[in-house]
């Protein structure tokens, strides 16, 4: 079965290493000291370590799931990754058709986003991990998927 890739108006990564076309090598970030906080509501005056986060202080509540309309807090983005699920964020200057590429991936446990703020087109981020792509490179997405969800803290 071939992979669906879909370049958008950025440049592909190149390299090898385990990268997908379209996407660099997977990172594993530092540990938040401030993980265990709770933060009330959208407070998007907290600091993190990274951006996006990959932990730190976070949103407890009802678990957001599916597609998301709307750029999520960081707080709340940190509380989907502390209880094992991985989240896919995409700028919103990508094209229909690779947000909808995007989109066919949301299932129980992986929540797509925009997010307009993103340095890279897309970047998905699980409990302390990250992967930038400078195009939709879906392989190279359900493999940090795959590898990825149900490793939270509280997966």
């Amino acid at each position: 079965m071939a992979a669906l890739v879909i370049a958008s108006a950025t440049p592909a990564a190149c390299g090898g290493g385990g990268e997908g076309a379209g996407c660099g090598p997977v990172t594993r970030e530092s540990l938040d000291p401030a993980y265990l906080v709770h933060v009330v509501g959208d407070d998007e005056s907290v600091a993190y370590t990274s951006d996006p986060p990959t932990s730190g202080p976070h949103q407890t509540g009802p678990p957001v799931q599916g597609v998301v309309d709307e750029p999520l807090s960081r707080p709340v983005q940190v509380g989907i990754l502390e209880r094992g699920d991985v989240l896919v964020q995409h700028r919103t200057d990508l094209d229909a058709a690779a947000v909808r590429a995007l989109e066919a991936l949301a299932a129980p446990g992986i929540v797509v986003a925009p997010n307009p703020g993103l340095a890279d087109p897309v970047v998905a981020t699980a409990w302390l991990f990250k992967r930038t792509c400078a195009t939709v490179d879906v392989e190279a997405l359900r493999q940090f998927v795959d590898e990825r969800v149900g490793q939270g803290p509280e997966g």
